[in-house]
């Protein structure tokens, strides 16, 4: 004889005696009656009471309704997600690398043993020890993916906690987890020695020194560095703080990157004279972008990166030096002429201080290393100095 289950986490489920053994099943109006394996909290009990719940029982007829989602899912909170402000204020590479990542953690399966994905699974049956081992599976062979595959999650729960209330804050399964991954050794800054290189194999007045020149003195991204035109170079009359007035050249324009969400950064960078000397022999008549290919026409954005793969390659510099690695090279000796982070990070166009305050804790370190060497030189030869002077003592 069957017995109330009395676990109000698991509505529809009654208990009984079967040859000794306490059996459960669940049954709900108009369903057949299921049996559930196992006891509650076993994996196996979980997933088969996850799946009657939701009308997925072996005599059910499933029809996959695209675009559609059960109530209070992950595939909910993803429909959910995409209709945010927060999301529609993402630019589009954001939303699309995103979008990649929260496909992915909804197709896998809750258990590689039944088909139920996390899709189909209600935000609230996500705990942490589960979370921990879908992204400890991917940290094992990349743990960049991994981190961003725990922020894409994060942000299905942060739908289910702040915007649609289904679960309590203090339940969100992700609180604990934290995946830290090493600096990135991609698009390093160019040392002095790699510069000279290039600008010795590359003269002023081809594209490749051109590009080279507003990559470094510009200190911005490949999108605009390709689309700016000879019609952001303004001159104007300043006032400095001091009072004084100078008249410069400057570009002014407006980023590529965030610009389907606020208009992109508008950035206003005067021409230093190094700049201005690699772009004084350059046609400005016909208008247009200022890079230009040799047959008069701009270069688009990602070709870009091969090319400067190609010139550098021309110049005998090993691999890994880029086109945004200018751009690191540029706030690297922003930092080493002890500009202040804030105005770093105005020049470079950057949303927050997180990539500016390390460029100013690398170039303070080796500020700090070259004050320890000259105090050690210092210390050392007045210790030799006095050993002099008292062997000289002796000696006479």
């Amino acid at each position: 004889m069957a017995r109330p289950f009395k676990d109000a986490s698991y509505p529809g489920v009654s208990s009984r005696f079967k040859n000794g053994k306490l059996i459960y099943r669940y049954r709900a109006k108009g369903m057949p009656e299921i049996h559930l394996p196992g006891k509650p909290g076993d994996p196996e009990f979980e997933v088969v009471y996850e799946k009657a719940t939701q009308g997925q029982h072996k005599n059910a007829v499933i029809i996959d309704l695209p675009g559609r989602a059960l109530p209070k899912t992950f595939g909910h909170a993803a429909r959910r997600l995409e209709t945010t402000m927060e999301w529609l204020d993402f630019d589009e590479a954001t939303q699309r690398k995103n979008a990649r990542l929260i496909e992915r953690f909804l197709s896998l399966k809750v258990d590689p043993a039944y088909p139920l994905t996390w899709r189909e699974t209600p935000v609230e049956h996500l705990d942490a020890d589960r979370l921990r081992a879908i992204i400890e599976g991917i940290f094992r062979t990349n743990r960049t993916v991994a981190k961003h595959m725990l922020v894409a999650i994060k942000k299905l729960v942060w739908v289910a906690t702040d915007i649609e209330k289904w679960i309590k804050p203090q339940d969100d399964p992700s609180l604990s987890i934290r995946v830290r991954v090493p600096k990135s050794t991609r698009n390093p800054a160019w040392p002095i020695a790699t510069r000279e290189r290039f600008e010795e194999r590359h003269p002023i007045g081809t594209a490749a020194r051109t590009c080279y020149a507003l990559g470094f003195w510009l200190g911005n991204r490949r999108g605009d560095i390709a689309a700016l035109a000879w019609d952001d170079l303004l001159t104007e009359e300043i006032e400095l703080f001091d009072g004084s007035l100078v008249l410069i050249e400057a570009f002014d324009f407006r980023q590529k990157k965030n610009r389907n969400r606020h208009g992109g950064r508008e950035m206003f960078i005067p021409v230093v004279d190094k700049l201005a000397a690699a772009l004084d022999p350059l046609d400005r008549s016909k208008g247009g972008t200022v890079l230009k290919n040799a047959y008069g026409r701009s270069f688009s954005e990602k070709s870009l990166t091969g090319m400067m793969q190609h010139w550098t390659r021309q110049a005998g510099i090993p691999a890994g030096y880029t086109l945004h690695g200018l751009r690191r090279t540029f706030g690297t000796y922003l930092a080493e002429c002890n500009i202040q982070a804030r105005a770093i990070m105005e020049a470079m166009g950057h949303s927050s201080m997180t990539v500016t305050d390390e460029y100013v804790r690398e170039a303070n370190k080796k500020r700090i290393a070259v004050d320890i060497a000259r105090a050690i030189n210092e210390r050392e030869a007045k210790r030799d100095a006095m050993k002099r002077r008292a062997n000289l003592r002796i000696v006479r």
